[in-house]
């Protein structure tokens, strides 16, 4: 085997450890509430829920560059399991319904 077929298949097995422990680690902190609320906290923060477009190109520019990583972010949820985020946001959903004393969603289902 040449040399840069060596090297290309170790890159190749560097990659695949380094994805592997990404997803273990978000499969760390997601398995535990308080990683699961920063996780929640840090996409609102990055605004994937709010429209970017402000009129001042500045603002629009770096809330652009926010929902970038907020959709990274998500994009990394989906590498470790493709439901792990629609869960975050039904999660997300529950808790703001009961703050406001409203029926669960789940609640909804038994009906």
């Amino acid at each position: 085997m040449s040399d840069q077929a060596n090297l290309t298949e170790q890159l190749s097995k560097d990659q695949g450890l380094q994805r592997d422990q990404v997803i273990s680690d978000l499969e760390a902190v997601l398995r535990l509430p308080h990683g699961r609320r920063v996780m929640l906290r840090v996409l609102e923060r990055c605004g994937v829920y709010r429209t970017a477009f402000t009129g001042d190109r500045a603002t629009t520019d770096l809330r652009l560059g926010e929902q970038n990583i907020g959709l990274w972010l998500i994009a990394q949820m989906d590498l470790v399991d493709l439901t792990e985020y629609p869960r975050l946001i039904l999660e997300r959903a529950q808790k703001k319904a009961e703050d406001k004393g409203t029926v669960h969603v789940s609640e909804l289902d038994e009906e």
